[in-house]
């Protein structure tokens, strides 16, 4: 049954895992029943039928697969990337693969063709023990509208932050060949940890309890004991942090020295400006103004007792050339019929360069990587908008991340064009619906006794067990009293002449008893709390219960994969 859970017993958990995620074909599996004890029947179980290849190593027989070499191969990508092992134990697997493979002469490099011997547990080899609970390891198949954080949550039981973030980590230890946690798909067998191991937190400082905090975070980020972070918001500007030794400044006394380890310094190597940052306060006024001279040219921003991270961060970009915009108001870019609309906890224009465009920078940090999908932060810089993401240090991973969506495997294009031809458009609606109609049908209609009209129905059909006919032209109310009172025929009048496609569109989903307007739609980027950090507009007709929109406005192909990930079905008409 689709969605179910159950125990695996760990023999066959094994040749399951290396059947979903290593790529093994097994010719011949076969599911079998065994009474048990008291007549009630086991559940059915994978066996093997053909066995592993095995090779020995250190005087014991070693499992694996023999794996033939393609172009692009290679024992990084092999065991690091689509088994997701240790990178820091890359050195050591490559000397176990050279014990079994005695073939190759250099492990680094491997022929196209050839064939190698992989081993199923390298770590095992090792002698590097895996925890994974009591051993048990559960699959469950993703249904429709499912998300991570809903099936760790309703499928598992697991609850609180910290819970999630251990347990979504030996999520993916388990499923290494799934790279992209953003989207699940419909279908897909995913393995989860049959027991949950308590999670392992870092220590925290004495008064200082970890927290998740509101989404403006650099507000509530005090400065002073954030100044690595500091120096990520910076970097990703372009700017540098210097700490350690001294800056040599002229003043007209003669030469003054700063250390950079009590006073850091802010750069910025393009423009060649450079700010002091005093963390305490503790530089005099009067020396201040010596250091802003023309002679030395070198701001000081002071940081005051309490002062947050955000404050401060837009104070050294003021002194380095950097236009703050309005962090409340979100950058709009129009593109065809879809608006764009960024907001960040910092937006600025970066200095003006000869002969370059003026780049706008959105700065925002986060408890999760990777919220914005990469297609879309290329887009934003080919319209000269830089969007970066600074993670948060220390802090557990956001359910609201697990909740990306669920979309169907193989799905294509989600844009789809109706006919312009207005008839042509009804029937494509009206297929939409898996509505059956005929055409032209015939019908004579007693208008009063002894008075009989013979007229065409455009398009007749049968919803929700009502007659309904469709008439392309102006036919007075005399007719449509007559049809719904002598025929039992609901009949609904469009004027294909004198209706657009939107109005026309508009009166058939009255029709079919949806309640919907033609407006403005806004769909957000990322999910969880910064729904509003990122958003696409677009102007239509939403069926959400049927995840459609119909719109007129063009869409941008740059922005077709973000209705394909958001499990949306876009309709364009004209």
């Amino acid at each position: 049954m689709e969605g179910e859970i159950r125990a695996v017993p760990l023999k066959e958990m094994l040749i399951l895992v290396m059947t979903l995620f290593l790529g093994i074909s097994f010719p011949t599996l076969s599911h079998t029943q065994e009474k048990a004890e008291g007549g009630q029947q086991e559940e059915a179980q994978l066996r093997l039928r053909k066995t592993l290849k095995t090779r020995q190593y250190q005087g014991r027989a070693v499992e694996g697969e023999e794996r033939i070499i393609s172009p692009g191969d290679s024992l990084w990508r092999i065991l690091i990337q689509e088994k997701g092992l240790s990178e820091k134990r890359f050195g050591r697997y490559l000397v176990v693969i050279g014990s079994l493979n005695p073939q190759l002469k250099n492990p680094d490099i491997l022929q196209i063709g050839d064939t190698i011997f992989i081993p199923i547990r390298p770590d095992e080899i090792l002698g590097i023990k895996i925890p994974s609970g009591k051993g048990e390891t559960r699959v469950y198949r993703v249904k429709r509208g499912d998300y991570l954080y809903k099936i760790l949550r309703e499928e598992f039981g697991i609850r609180g932050k910290k819970k999630i973030y251990s347990t979504f980590n030996q999520v993916k230890k388990l499923n290494p060949r799934k790279k992209n946690w953003n989207l699940i798909f419909v279908g897909e067998a995913i393995l989860f940890p049959g027991q949950v191991r308590a999670p392992v937190v870092a220590a925290e400082k004495p008064g200082k309890p970890l927290e998740i905090i509101g989404l403006d975070y650099g507000t509530k980020l005090p400065a002073q004991e954030n100044l690595d972070l500091l120096e990520q918001v910076m970097g990703a500007l372009g700017n540098e942090m210097l700490r350690g030794g001294e800056e040599v400044l002229p003043l007209q006394e003669g030469t003054i020295r700063i250390d950079r380890d009590a006073y850091p310094v802010i750069q910025n190597p393009k423009m060649e400006q450079k700010v002091i940052l005093d963390l305490e306060g503790t530089i005099p006024a009067s020396l201040q103004v010596k250091l802003e001279a023309e002679s030395s040219s070198t701001p000081v921003v002071s940081v005051k007792k309490g002062a947050s991270l955000h404050e401060t961060v837009s104070n050294l970009l003021s002194r380095l050339g950097f236009q703050s915009l309005p962090s409340n108001r979100p950058v709009v870019i129009q593109d065809s019929g879809v608006g764009i609309q960024v907001k960040g906890e910092w937006m600025v224009t970066a200095p003006e360069e000869s002969g370059r465009k003026q780049e706008i920078f959105i700065i925002n940090l986060t408890d999760v990587p990777g919220k914005t999908p990469d297609y879309l932060r290329d887009y934003l810089s080919f319209k000269g908008m830089n969007l970066k993401e600074i993670l948060l240090p220390s802090s557990p991973l956001s359910p609201a991340s697990l909740s990306l969506g669920t979309r169907e495997q193989g799905s294509g294009s989600p844009i789809e064009t109706w006919p312009r031809d207005k008839e042509a458009l009804v029937d494509a609606f009206l297929k939409d619906y898996q509505i059956p109609f005929t055409a032209n049908r015939q019908l004579s209609v007693s208008l009063r006794e002894g008075i009989r009209l013979d007229t065409k129905m455009d398009r007749f059909f049968e919803f929700r067990g009502k007659k309904v006919a469709l008439l392309f032209r102006t036919v007075g109310d005399e007719l449509k009293k007559a049809l719904q009172e002598r025929e039992g025929v609901r009949a609904i009048e469009l004027n294909l002449q004198s209706l657009s496609s939107r109005e026309l569109i508009s009166r058939l989903l009255t029709a079919v008893g949806e309640r919907t307007a033609y407006r403005k739609h806004r769909f957000p980027a990322t999910e969880g709390g910064a729904k509003d950090k990122f958003v696409l507009a677009v102007s239509g007709f939403f069926l959400s219960d049927r995840s459609l929109l119909l719109t007129d406005r063009g869409i941008p192909k740059d922005l077709h994969r973000f209705f394909t990930e958001k499990g949306l079905r876009v309709v364009y008409f004209r």
